[in-house]
């Protein structure tokens, strides 16, 4: 039986050590075939690294690497071209900066190549290394994770590194496509498009591939592909778990499927899966891998409610928002993978987007809540179970001193950089009731208004609206506008419940309930 090829990112290795591979290589053939110059954008440890290895293996003309694979027999094996493969993990940036680091990296590519520079510069040396290469066969230019650097430092206290780390790829890229005729093939991979880099403005002939439908299968696993290239794992999962083959799929379908760039085509992050398999345990991995700290941090000090990007339907021009000086956080959260596209309304060009499985949706949401607020893990279970409980059995009272508690754990020092204390608050009871499973909806639109929060239980419906200030203007208003209608032919008990904030004490200072039957409120 083959082995998992679990963080193998060099095709060679998956024939030295017999491991498993996923046959890419009739997509791969037909980019190669359909364009010369491409972008792809992918959330980190979804197979950009092994995608660029294997382009790079077939413009070498190694043969023997691709046994057995669709491509084999297509190939034309004796036109070898020369390779650029610049992989920005490889480059170390942090420790001696970017520019010093391009410059060594250029000079180890050189004395590889047999190349010898007259310019000093390193953008100069990049474009001297393409021309010399390519002067009597065009080169293949192959750049993986080349917006690493700039992602690295997208916190607040480093952000001047990344501006820094932006004009030296401006500067790195400048003259490329001046260069068409030394290139046979030119791509770049990364997590990120940033739309106002000059990156872009420099490379605007590449072909951004991220939501093609040609291509959106080019990385990560099908349904098919691991009932194809896995079925003794499977089996291996099926009988240490005792269960029917069918249940296992179902349940590696729920946690670690659900990866879309087209609405249509669905796909499994392989690190996961091949973690599944290695370690036959249903748990995070790809998330474990970089928990975004950035990401929660420019969330909560912007003031937005953590749910404003979960489950929405939003414009093609979203993903274009990746501006390193005003970073939109539904953009950060895509093109990063903690959301994805679930569907496409093709007539009004808009997209859904929602978490893509259990595995990220509850990491997400786990890593936000104690990055909100400081309890510790025994704390936090005890104040989370407190809410569930009393809201199954509608003791208001019970949820409010809940509440209570899970704001106070929220220290001074934590809302000092809070720009909106009502939107903090918001995302914290989002983030802990969809952590233990419960129905909440928030911002709810309909004719009589936009609800704060609409929460279902099996007996229970609740209306939820927050103020700062007082509880009572918070329950008019939901009185006034109606926010419960849609709900009255539900057969469930229907709550209204109006919240009120006190900004000094920074906690719920009160609350203020009321029944609503078939219409007509009752104290």
């Amino acid at each position: 039986m083959k082995k998992i090829g679990l963080g193998i990112q060099d095709l060679s290795k998956f024939k030295e050590k017999n491991l498993i591979y996923v046959d890419k290589t009739e997509t791969i053939y037909k980019l190669i075939t359909e364009g010369d110059y491409y972008f792809l954008s992918r959330p980190r440890r979804f197979g950009k690294s092994l995608l660029v290895n294997t382009i790079k293996e077939l413009f070498e003309c190694n043969k023997e690497l691709f046994e057995d694979t669709w491509i084999y027999d297509k190939w034309d094996w004796d036109n070898k071209h020369p390779v650029i493969n610049i992989n920005f993990t490889e480059i170390s940036y942090k420790t001696q900066g970017l520019e010093a680091s391009l410059e060594r990296y250029l000079d180890k590519l050189g004395r590889l190549k047999n190349i010898t520079y007259e310019s000093l510069d390193y953008s100069d040396k990049f474009l001297e290394l393409i021309q010399k290469l390519g002067k009597e066969k065009p080169v293949v230019i192959l750049i993986d994770e080349y917006d690493k650097p700039i992602i690295d430092y997208l916190e607040k206290e480093t952000f001047k590194k990344a501006e820094e780390n932006k004009e030296i790829l401006k500067t790195f890229y400048t003259g490329v496509k001046e260069q068409d005729r030394y290139i046979r093939f030119f791509m770049l991979t990364g997590v990120s498009k940033f739309s106002r880099v000059s990156i872009f403005s420099d490379l605007n002939h590449l072909r951004d591939i991220t939501l093609s439908r040609n291509y959106s299968n080019i990385i990560g696993y099908s349904s098919e592909e691991i009932k194809k290239y896995y079925p003794e794992y499977l089996k291996i999962l099926a009988d240490d778990f005792k269960k029917p083959i069918d249940e296992i799929t179902d349940a590696i379908q729920n946690w670690y499927n659900g990866y879309s760039w087209n609405g249509k085509t669905f796909l499994y992050n392989p690190f996961s899966v091949l973690s599944l398999f290695a370690e036959r345990e249903f748990k995070n991995y790809w998330f474990k891998t970089g928990t975004p700290t950035f990401l929660v941090k420019t969330i909560k000090e912007s003031g937005k409610k953590i749910n404003e990007s979960i489950n929405k339907m939003v414009d093609e021009n979203i993903f274009d928002k990746y501006d390193i000086d005003n970073l939109n956080i539904t953009a950060i959260m895509f093109q990063t993978g903690y959301l994805t596209i679930k569907s496409y309304d093709r007539n009004k060009n808009r997209y859904l987007l929602d978490f893509p499985n259990k595995e990220v949706r509850e990491s997400f949401l786990n890593f936000a809540v104690y990055n909100y607020a400081d309890s510790s893990s025994e704390e936090m279970e005890y104040i989370v179970d407190e809410l569930t409980e009393a809201l199954n059995r509608n003791d208001m009272e019970s949820f409010f001193k809940a509440l209570q508690s899970l704001f106070s754990s929220i220290t001074v020092k934590q809302l000092e950089k809070v720009k909106e204390y009502e939107g903090f608050y918001h995302s914290i009871i989002y983030i802990v009731l969809k952590i233990v499973g419960i129905q909440i909806d928030c911002e709810i639109q309909s004719s009589y208004g936009v609800t704060d929060a609409v929460i279902k239980t099996d007996d229970y419906i609740y209306v939820f609206e927050f103020k700062m200030g007082a509880a009572e203007k918070a329950l008019e208003q939901i009185k006034k506008k109606k926010y419960y209608a849609p709900f009255l032919s539900d057969k469930r008990t229907i709550n209204i419940v109006g919240f009120g904030f006190d900004k000094a004490q920074r906690n719920l200072a009160e609350f203020i309930p009321e029944k609503v039957d078939k219409g007509i409120r009752k104290k």
